[in-house]
């Protein structure tokens, strides 16, 4: 059986699929580049983050948190899930491919990766799937001395 090779969706209706969801995006496509900027708030008790995404045709889309800056949790040294450059890491390598719809696939994985984050600051430990990013306890002894 032959399969047909998949066919990537064109930056503007990628844009224009956003802008459907999200009314209030400001997008440009430019140079083959698509770069978007949305607020995006993942349940009424979360806050809410502007976020850009930034996508090139066979590239894989970038995530980035603009504001509020991300926290760490008292006890970590570096944030779950982000590349050095603070790139969210959303999906498993061939989990995304461009004939989907950033705005059926990305934006959802982003707002769940934010609430992960917020759960994570309190907590100490990610719910979400992937590497475990569990916080280690505090140094009950350390805590006694104080």
């Amino acid at each position: 059986m032959v399969s047909t090779p998949r066919r990537a969706i064109n930056l503007g209706r990628q844009l224009a699929a956003i802008q459907a969801v999200l009314p209030h995006a400001q997008g440009v496509v430019h140079r083959g580049h698509l770069v978007c900027t949305v607020t995006l708030q993942p349940n009424v008790l979360c806050r809410v983050y502007t976020v850009k995404v930034t996508y090139r045709h066979r590239s894989s889309p970038r995530v980035r948190v603009i504001d509020p800056l991300l926290e760490l949790h008292p006890r970590a040294t570096s944030l779950p899930h982000v590349y050095s450059g603070g790139d969210l890491c959303l999906y498993f390598p061939g989990e995304w491919t461009e004939d989907m719809l950033l705005a059926r696939t990305i934006l959802p994985w982003t707002c769940e990766w934010l609430l992960h984050y917020e759960l994570w600051l309190i907590t100490g430990r990610w719910a979400g799937s992937g590497e475990d990013h569990t916080v280690s306890p505090a140094d009950e002894d350390a805590e006694s001395e104080r």
